[in-house]
């Protein structure tokens, strides 16, 4: 009983409400919104170019097995990774640019 008196006792103020401390609350509130925001967008970002390195590499490894028996360039080789290297250089290059067009 004597709790409740103490509790009623706390919501009987009449002070005046600290409006600095909402408006920090909500501030907070907003600003956690947008980075959540960011977040969302920087993972679909990051998972679409996983996507797009994944395709270009399994496009260099179709080549390389799809060439005849005497022509076929191991996967391993300098030249290979060379070329993948380049590949995903170009990939990543035609993105940016098609991104700021």
């Amino acid at each position: 009983m004597e709790r409740d008196t103490r509790l009623a006792a706390l919501f009987d103020r009449d002070e005046i409400p600290d409006d600095g401390f909402s408006a920090r609350v909500v501030a907070l509130a907003a600003l956690e919104d947008r980075l959540a925001a960011r977040r969302r967008g920087q993972v679909r970002r990051i998972t679409g170019e996983a996507l797009g390195l994944a395709a270009i590499l399994a496009a260099f490894a179709a080549l390389a097995r799809s060439a005849p028996v005497g022509e076929v360039v191991p996967l391993a080789s300098p030249a290979m990774i060379g070329l993948m290297l380049l590949g995903t250089w170009l990939a990543v290059g035609v993105r940016g640019v098609m991104r700021a067009g």
